[in-house]
């Protein structure tokens, strides 16, 4: 049996090593996703907890603006740690 290999920036990856970075990858996105699906779910619960009573529609687009906001700072903290700002950028959009 024949390990395939593939030469990555003058380095040899095998097989393995490169599945288990699409496998780690992989679930550091579903974590990060769920989190927002989470919050999303949760929104018009949020709403009645932390924003001001009276409208509720108010507290709902309050909340969901929040969610919006955490949404595009994301973005920004990628432009700080992906040297690919842009390929990272567009790819989830």
């Amino acid at each position: 049996m024949s390990v395939q290999t593939a030469a990555v920036g003058g380095r040899i990856v095998s097989k393995s090593e490169e599945r288990w970075v699409i496998f780690a990858s992989s679930l550091g996105t579903v974590f990060e996703w769920y989190d927002f699906y989470l919050y999303a779910t949760l929104a018009p619960f949020f709403a009645a907890l932390f924003f001001p009573k009276g409208n509720d529609t108010a507290a709902l687009l309050s909340a969901f603006a929040t969610y919006a906001a955490g949404f595009l700072v994301r973005r920004f903290t990628e432009s700080r740690t992906a040297p690919t700002l842009w390929c990272r950028t567009f790819e989830f959009l």
